[in-house]
């Protein structure tokens, strides 16, 4: 059984002029231990589908099913102590001014009456987990971004959580930092198995760290699966969209198709252009090429114009799946 299942969550916001449909019949399982990413474009409803996760939000229809209990069934009181296991990272830390790094990590625990004895040996432990223990009587407004989030993440472990939910909280924070955010993220999840739901606009955040990915566009979940799966064999505009994101449209084009080709760490260092152009003798422009970490293993990808003879056509593309390449026909509206 997932630890979190979304069962035709649908949420629609009503004002007096109109009714705005956030999301519209997702369904998604999530599994312990998962970092899962949930990613889309600004306004496609990820931040209101992980409000409805918590009941932060509470869905118009359709169900929230966490660790087999239906938070539709709950009163509020058991919604507060669900809550406890189930913790939020902000983008802007939301962090007490008044308080100091120690009283920032405390309030949860405060809130769940713990004693102070077993607050401030809680406190000595995770200040070591985030690596603020030189830190611990600073305020907010005398740590970089990247310590405030730390706080933010020692708060939210406080209560030993199963799930932690991070609602773009990498967006405020420069590549140096996001990176070593994302780490701690990884590693909390590896040494403490807390099941980590990361909600982002940015697909190298997901390719980072992510076991999986659903993919939301327009308040529909449009692709959901093992991110190795999604970047490899994309099925929909959506997904498209967000992985060949850096790819340059152009109205130049050498013949009427185009193929993306995608190749693991293995078959990286092969000339694999170089060997089409001299044993088939088969011109082709790149029109875009990368190379990502995903999962851990490298992968790379290109977007190859092909000329306009449809027999080197067909030919190329025999050519590049006889190499181990996998292989997809690409349209413009894709890129």
């Amino acid at each position: 059984m997932a630890l979190i299942e979304l069962k035709n969550l649908t949420k629609t916001f009503v004002t007096k002029t109109q009714s705005v449909n956030a999301l519209k019949d997702i369904n998604l399982s999530i599994e312990k231990g998962d970092i899962y990413g949930i990613i889309g474009m600004s306004g496609a409803g990820k931040s209101t589908l992980v409000r409805c996760i918590n009941y932060l939000e509470r869905p118009t229809s359709g169900s929230v099913i966490i660790d087999g209990r239906d938070l539709s069934t709950m009163s509020q009181k058991d919604l507060r102590q669900l809550r406890q296991q189930v913790s939020m990272i902000f983008q802007h830390f939301n962090l007490l001014q008044q308080r100091d790094v120690r009283g920032n990590i405390a309030f949860a625990m405060e809130i769940a009456c713990m004693k102070k004895a077993d607050i401030d040996r809680r406190i000595d432990e995770l200040l070591d987990i985030v690596s603020l223990t030189e830190r611990q009587h600073n305020y907010p407004s005398q740590l970089s971004g990247g310590q405030q989030q730390r706080v933010a993440i020692a708060r939210a472990l406080s209560t030993n959580p199963k799930i932690i939910l991070c609602d773009e909280a990498t967006s405020a924070l420069d590549p140096q930092t996001t990176q070593q955010i994302l780490s701690l993220l990884k590693d909390i999840n590896q040494r403490m198995g807390i099941t980590i739901v990361i909600i982002t606009h940015e697909m190298s955040v997901v390719e980072s760290i992510c076991s999986h990915v659903a993919i939301i566009d327009e308040g529909h979940l449009a692709e959901s699966g093992p991110v190795e799966a999604i970047f490899s064999q994309p099925k929909t505009d959506a997904a498209k969209r967000l992985i060949f994101r850096n790819v340059q449209k152009t109205d130049k084009l050498i013949g009427d198709r185009m193929v993306r080709i995608v190749f693991d760490g293995q078959q990286a260092d092969e000339p694999v252009i170089a060997e089409l152009i001299s044993q088939c003798h088969i011109m082709v422009n790149i029109q875009f090429a990368d190379t990502r970490n995903v999962g851990g293993k490298a992968f790379g990808q290109m977007i190859l114009q092909l000329p306009e003879d449809h027999l080197q056509q067909d030919k190329a593309i025999y050519f590049l799946k006889e190499m181990g390449l996998k292989v997809e026909e690409v349209s413009g509206h894709a890129l």
